[in-house]
C-alpha cells in the first residue's frame, strides 16, 4: 500500500484525462484493460515524487566532475556520513541524478520527512541548478550553438534560459520574455548568479512579441521583426498536470482546458519570429493529449513550412496515440509519461544492489509528466 493515495481531482477533470488516455486509438492498440491500468498508475504516480532528484551543473563555471565531488561532500554532511550515489546521466553530461529514498509502507510519522531527499537551499548556488530531468532534456534538444540569437518565449524562472546560455558557452544572445515583472527579475538574478552574460530578459507578453509594423527595431527590445531568431524555445504555459508530487488539484475542467488557445497564439508568433532553416522546440509539463500531440497535429496542418525533426537525446518515450499522427511522427516526439512504471520501495540497501544502467533507466522513466516536439522551418523555395 502506498504512503499517499492517488491524486485527488475533480470528477470532471479525472473523466477528461481518462478520455484522453483511453481514446479509441489507445484502446485499439493496447486493449481496454491495459489502458485502464495505465491511467490508474498515472493517477497514483502523480501523487508521489519522481525516483530521482535532478540537478544541472553550470558547466560555464566548473567541470561536472569537480561539482560532483563537491556535491558528494555536501550530501555526506547533510546525512551524517551516509553515502548517496550520485550518477552522471550518460546522455545529458551536465545532469547529475540523486536517488530519492522513501517508504512505501503503511506507517507515516508526519513530524519527520517522509522521503529522504537532500536539501539544495544555498547548496553550491553558482554551480548547481535544481531542475526536473525532462526540463534539462529540452535545452539539449534545442541544441543552441555559439553565436546564435535565441528566444525563450515564456522563460520564467530561467532554468532553461540559463541552460541554453551555458550550452552556447555564453557566446551569442539569449532573449528571455515573461509578462510578470517579478519573474523577469528572477531570470536576471539566476543569470547573474550563474555568471552568464549573454542573457537579456524583458517583461513582455509573448503573444505580442511579433512586430506588426515596419518601424526599425529599438536596441533589440521586443517586439521583434519576423525571422529574427535562429532557434526558439516555446515552453508553453500549460495545465501542469504532469507535476509531481501533486496530491490534489482543485482546478475546474474549464481551467484545465483553457490553455490550448493561448498555446496556439504563442506558437503562431514563434513561427513568424523564426528564421527559415531555424529550429522551434515546443514543450509542456502536462500529460493532456490536447496540449501535446493535438497541438503538434494542428501545427503541422496550420503551418506547411514546419517539419517535425528527430530529437537528440531521445530520453522519453514516443508520443501518445489519439491525435491522428502517424507512427513515424509519434517516434519523433518525446512524452515523459508517469504511468510507464510502477512505484517501488527504495532504501539505501536496495540502491547498493542496483546496476547503474537500471538506475538510469528508472530515472528516465519515473519523472514528471512532460512533452517535447521539435520542428524545423523550411527555407523558401
Amino acid at each position: 500500500m502506498s504512503v499517499f493515495p492517488k491524486i485527488s481531482l475533480r470528477l470532471e477533470v479525472e473523466n477528461y484525462l481518462k478520455a484522453g488516455f483511453m481514446n479509441k486509438e489507445v484502446v485499439s492498440a493496447f486493449g481496454k484493460q491495459e489502458a485502464e491500468r495505465r491511467f490508474e498508475t498515472l493517477l497514483h504516480n502523480l501523487s508521489h515524487p519522481p525516483s530521482f532528484t535532478t540537478v544541472r551543473v553550470n558547466t560555464h563555471l566548473a567541470s561536472v566532475q569537480h561539482v560532483k565531488n563537491l556535491l558528494f561532500d555536501e550530501l555526506q554532511k547533510q546525512f551524517n556520513g551516509l553515502s548517496f550515489p550520485i550518477l552522471q546521466h550518460p546522455d545529458l553530461q551536465d545532469v547529475l541524478l540523486i536517488p530519492v529514498v522513501g517508504p512505501r509502507g503503511l506507517g507515516v510519522r508526519m513530524m519527520e520527512p517522509v522521503y529522504l531527499s537532500p536539501s539544495f537551499d544555498n547548496v553550491l548556488p553558482s554551480y548547481l541548478f535544481l531542475q526536473n530531468l525532462p526540463s534539462a532534456v529540452v535545452s539539449h534538444v534545442l541544441d543552441p550553438q555559439p553565436g546564435e540569437k535565441i528566444l525563450d518565449l515564456c522563460a520564467a524562472p530561467g532554468g532553461k534560459t540559463t541552460h541554453i546560455a551555458a550550452l552556447m558557452h555564453d557566446q551569442g544572445e539569449v532573449i528571455a520574455l515573461d509578462k510578470i515583472s517579478k519573474k523577469v527579475e528572477k531570470i536576471k538574478q539566476n543569470a547573474l548568479l550563474l555568471g552568464l552574460n549573454s542573457i537579456r530578459a524583458f517583461c513582455f507578453d509573448g503573444t505580442k512579441a511579433l512586430k506588426l509594423d515596419m518601424v526599425k527595431d529599438t536596441d533589440g527590445e521586443p517586439p521583434f521583426s519576423p525571422a529574427s531568431f535562429d532557434r526558439i524555445l516555446l515552453d508553453a504555459p500549460c495545465s501542469g498536470m504532469g507535476q509531481r508530487p501533486n496530491m490534489a488539484c482543485i482546478w475546474t475542467l474549464k481551467e484545465v482546458t483553457s490553455y490550448q488557445p493561448l498555446q496556439r497564439k504563442l506558437f503562431a508568433v514563434a513561427v513568424e519570429l523564426l528564421k527559415p532553416g531555424g529550429v522551434l522546440v515546443y514543450s509542456t509539463c502536462t500529460v493532456t493529449l490536447a496540449e501535446n500531440e493535438e497541438q503538434v497535429a494542428w501545427a503541422l496542418k496550420t503551418f506547411p513550412c514546419l517539419r517535425l525533426q528527430h530529437q537528440d537525446p531521445q530520453v522519453g518515450g514516443e508520443g501518445m496515440l489519439g491525435a491522428g499522427l502517424s507512427p513515424e511522427q509519434l517516434k519523433q516526439l518525446q512524452r515523459f509519461d508517469p504511468s510507464v512504471v510502477q512505484s517501488q520501495d527504495r532504501d539505501i540497501g536496495s540502491l547498493r544492489d542496483c546496476r547503474t544502467e537500471d538506475m538510469i533507466w528508472l530515472a528516465n522513466k519515473d519523472c514528471i509528466g512532460f512533452f517535447i516536439a521539435k520542428f524545423i522551418k523550411c527555407r523558401s523555395t
